[in-house]
């Protein structure tokens, strides 16, 4: 498979407001580097699908930051391979403590743990379920405090498996993933097997292919999956159940909203930088 790689510089002060505009852009993680010479600015790569051309990727991401009057240079698409962007963005994920004393390690990463860590192995192709972006951190936390007693856990688009994998630190005993993307489930497969989890791994329809209910639900999408699939978690939740949603950034909040208050009782809502996720619960 290929890419486009996307690189631009744009000014440090506005790195925050770039990169929440980035996140809107495009799900496969971007990577923030100095520009030699120059502190004041930061070059940011990002990767697009093929569905457009560079050029198209160019006039796209110039406009974008013309529009919301950013100052930028250096802007340059190439098409790249799935290995050029696998090792690009690899040597920069670390591991990272998602909660106290939990580390998530890439599996291309020495680590040595303290005495009271406890490690989970995950090996990706995608920079986002690596445990270091701010949705998966916010979900591990609502899991910690909301999700102890469940019995059941659905992760609904579980990509690498890895909230399952937080699922089954937190002693949650029946773990079920689902997702559409088969080499999804196959990578969460191969996680579970890395960490000796015991988790069904469903790839499939919500809707059609899981059978019965949950109490707890995970659901770290982004707002268009999240406002077409709640009707159905809905139905999928147990009656005193937790759902723990997030990939809702910041300029989509208001966009989602009524979708959530309508049916759903906000328990706890966590931001992190540009992120919310929420705690729901079936309204009484």
């Amino acid at each position: 498979m290929k890419w486009i790689e996307i690189s631009v510089a744009i000014e440090r002060v506005v790195i925050e407001e770039v990169t929440t505009l980035f996140d809107t852009m495009s799900s496969n993680g971007f990577i923030e580097e100095d520009v030699p010479n120059e502190p004041n600015w930061v070059q940011i790569t990002l990767y697009g699908d093929t569905s457009k051309s560079t050029s198209e990727w160019e006039t796209l991401i110039g406009h974008e930051l013309e529009q919301a009057q950013f100052n930028f240079k250096h802007l340059k698409a190439k098409e790249v391979t799935d290995t050029d962007w696998y090792n690009s963005w690899q040597q920069y994920i670390e591991p990272t403590e998602i909660l106290p004393h939990l580390v998530i390690r890439p599996a291309w990463k020495e680590y040595i743990p303290k005495e009271e860590d406890q490690v989970i192995t995950i090996d990706s192709d995608l920079s986002f379920g690596t445990g270091a972006h701010e949705t998966t951190q916010a979900c591990a936390e609502l899991m910690a405090k909301y999700g102890t007693k469940a019995t059941t856990c659905l992760d609904i688009g579980t990509g690498t498996g890895i909230l399952l994998l937080v699922a089954h630190h937190l002693g949650i005993p029946k773990l079920i993933g689902i997702d559409i993307d088969a080499s999804a489930v196959a990578q969460a497969d191969a996680n579970c097997e890395t960490n000796a989890v015991d988790a069904k791994l469903i790839c499939g329809d919500l809707a059609t292919d899981f059978k019965g209910t949950a109490d707890l639900i995970l659901a770290n999408l982004t707002v268009d999956p999240l406002k077409m699939l709640l009707p159905t978690i809905s139905e999928k939740l147990d009656s005193k159940g937790i759902l723990i949603i997030s990939g809702i950034i910041d300029e989509r909040y208001e966009e989602i909203k009524p979708f959530i208050t309508e049916h759903w009782q906000v328990v706890e809502e966590v931001i992190k930088g540009s992120w919310h996720t929420l705690a729901l619960a079936h309204k009484e």
